[in-house]
């Protein structure tokens, strides 16, 4: 049963350990539905979905956006602690960019469309609640979009031809219980 859009909203978390257990290809294409209705500008729907499920694909996608990541780190990790342990995790054999989720979907949008970055981020968000509801968890990967930005990476994973990569989704059914980070307070002003 889906729970309480409110609920879910503060509730949803990203999850970075899973079970093996796969996503079952209904649960997938319930959220990929889902995202679908997203707003987005003009009404174009810009999107379009690459979903992978293979084992052996996703350590190799993995593998490519971990080398692809490690340049960009570098100069960063004496400034900055979370950059330093994640070079560290990035660099540690065996260690899987998408945590051993068994799924990924990656959302490309139309390079054409004006607002296409907006809309992709928006049906990411609804198929991360979507998600939610049905007790799957999700992670927005942004540590692949380097390897993503790779004619010939795209090129080896099918992407649509005059698409943009935007949203590396990873999905998968959480593994004990999810941290619950604090959540700041956010600077509001009111222009009356």
């Amino acid at each position: 049963m889906l729970k309480d859009v409110i609920e879910i909203i503060k509730t949803r978390r990203c999850v970075r350990e899973f079970r093996e257990d796969a996503i079952s290809d209904e649960d997938i294409k319930f959220l990929i539905d889902c995202a679908r209705y997203a707003p987005s500008g003009f009404n174009l729907q810009p999107w379009s979905f690459l979903v992978i499920k293979n084992k052996d694909s996703l350590s190799k996608l993995s593998e490519s956006g971990k080398k692809a990541m490690i340049p960009i780190l570098e100069p960063m990790k004496n400034a900055d602690k979370k950059a330093s342990d994640f070079l560290v995790f990035l660099k540690t054999k065996g260690t899987s960019l998408f945590y051993n989720a068994p799924l990924l979907v990656i959302i490309f949008g139309n390079k054409n469309a004006p607002t296409v970055d907006f809309d992709c981020a928006m049906a990411a968000q609804n198929m991360m609640l979507a998600a939610h509801s049905k007790g799957i968890g999700s992670c927005w990967i942004g540590g692949l979009q380097p390897a993503l930005m790779d004619e010939r990476i795209l090129k080896e994973i099918g992407a649509p031809q005059g698409y943009k990569a935007v949203a590396p989704l990873i999905f998968g059914y959480p593994e004990g219980k999810t941290a619950t980070p604090e959540k700041k307070e956010p600077e509001v002003k009111w222009l009356i």
